[in-house]
């Protein structure tokens, strides 16, 4: 039996096929298609994340591209109720920020927007943050839902 597994195995290596990589070579115009696809990110802080004091907000774009960081927010006011010494959210959103910044992309592409404070006013703050180029946009959104503590 041993022996009939060891010949069948070596049947089947030997018959195997292995497929070949061909190789195709992409035309001109793919090429320059792909080196000038315009490009806008934000890199961080990570779409979805959560935040919690001064930031540096950075991605990349097109080399010395003139772009602008808009910044908008929106908050809940925190309710205190004295009487059960609780802490709650109160009325909102409340718009807060809506701050607009001119970058200059460097030689590479790279831009930062540095020491931008992303903490929330009172209770839970949403930030949206875009970066303009060119009349396009990459937006990302994140949050601080840190809550007030009461102490004694």
């Amino acid at each position: 039996m041993k022996t009939l597994i060891i010949i069948s195995c070596i049947l089947f290596g030997i018959f195997q096929t292995v497929p070949v990589k061909m190789k195709v070579k992409p035309e001109v115009t793919q090429i320059q298609q792909a080196n000038h696809v315009p490009r806008l990110q934000i890199y961080f802080p990570k779409n979805g994340q959560k935040v919690r004091g001064r930031y540096s907000i950075y991605g990349y774009t097109e080399p010395n591209a003139k772009l602008k960081i808009q910044i908008t927010s929106a908050y809940y006011e925190k309710l205190v109720n004295p009487q059960k010494e609780t802490i709650s959210k109160g009325k909102g959103p409340i718009n807060r920020i809506n701050r607009t910044y001119p970058l200059t992309a460097n030689s590479i592409g790279y831009w930062e927007l540095k020491d931008i404070d992303l903490t929330n006013r009172n209770w839970e703050e949403y930030f949206t943050i875009k970066a303009l180029v060119d009349g396009r946009t990459a937006t990302i959104k994140v949050y601080d839902d840190t809550h007030p503590v009461i102490i004694d």
